[in-house]
């Protein structure tokens, strides 16, 4: 039988350690000792990178860090990579090129990006040529990603503020639509990661079903992003993340059960790649009550994924 989940831990992201490794040291040995595989570190909040370009010294202190703790290790992208953001888009990829950089510094094999993203109107207008720049422009840093000895994770987006005010779009919010993109540029250096949450958002939003689309999406899928939510869209006024857990909108990076996933159906789902990690993305409120019966939850999850394959 094969283990294609072969990894299950936590990311480093929602924290407030903006630079500060002595932080991290802790929050990774603190993990290890609950019993996780893997840590997502989040490029932007390590310090590593300015202008683009790599900080040798940082980096070896920050490699110094890493080195301490048995984890594999994977890496969040700024969320503010957009492929399609032609007027920038030379910055955009030096940006790209930096994390490839980064992770492989790090010994992280996978890179996280989210999709591209363009105002409604440019959308309708343009959607066919977006698509095919970008898998242009992915096609050479899928290049630049396997002589690192890196993957790209591209993540399947979430109803984001500016795509519920309408100022924003992207293909991605539909699995199908990234399986088919992933699909076209058919580099092995590209995979697909299944955010579970933003899945069941995307569902609410557009009414599809996601336990079906996941399934389509599933033999892409070599990253998987695990937490729950309900589904419901952020469509009201809220100021505090408190007030997200009690309405129960957007993106609520909770534990399972706090939103509506059906995850032992979805984990029944999926026939997805060798070699890949769950990642678990909690706010730091719940990591801090629920971290340990989530991970719990991720790991018979990866189980029932692994019995199925």
């Amino acid at each position: 039988m094969l283990s294609r989940v072969t990894h299950t831990g936590f990311n480093a992201a929602h924290f407030g350690m903006h630079g500060d490794l002595a932080a991290l040291d802790r929050r990774l040995s603190e993990q290890v000792e609950l019993g996780a595989e893997v840590c997502e570190l989040n490029a932007v909040r390590l310090d590593g990178v300015s202008g683009c370009r790599l900080m040798p010294q940082r980096i070896s202190e920050l490699k110094t860090v890493l080195a301490r703790h048995v984890l594999r290790y994977t890496l969040h992208g700024p969320i503010a990579v957009n492929l399609m953001d032609e007027p920038h888009l030379d910055l955009q990829v030096r940006a790209a090129e930096a994390t490839l950089e980064l992770a492989s510094e790090c010994q992280a094999n996978i890179v996280v990006f989210h999709p591209g993203r363009v105002h409604p109107a440019l959308w309708v207008d343009q959607s066919r040529g977006l698509l095919a720049r970008e898998r242009e422009t992915l096609v050479k840093l899928a290049d630049r990603a396997q002589a690192l000895g890196v993957k790209i994770a591209y993540e399947n987006m979430s109803p984001n503020r500016r795509i519920i005010a309408g100022t924003e779009t992207s293909y991605a919010l539909d699995l199908v639509a990234l399986a088919d993109q992933v699909a076209a540029i058919g580099h092995p250096a590209l995979v697909a990661c299944l955010d579970v949450s933003h899945a069941q958002q995307g569902a609410g939003l557009q009414g599809f079903d996601m336990y079906e689309q996941a399934e389509q999406l599933a033999p892409h899928v070599g990253h998987i992003h695990f937490s729950d939510s309900t589904g419901v869209p952020s469509t009201i006024l809220w100021e505090d993340e408190g007030e997200r857990l009690f309405f129960g909108i957007g993106d609520m990076h909770a534990p399972p059960s706090f939103g509506a996933i059906d995850f032992d159906r979805l984990a029944k789902l999926l026939r997805i790649q060798e070699n890949t990690a769950i990642v678990i993305e909690l706010r730091a409120n719940h990591y801090g009550h629920s971290r340990e019966q989530t991970l719990a939850a991720a790991k018979a999850f990866a189980e029932t994924v692994n019995a199925l394959n």
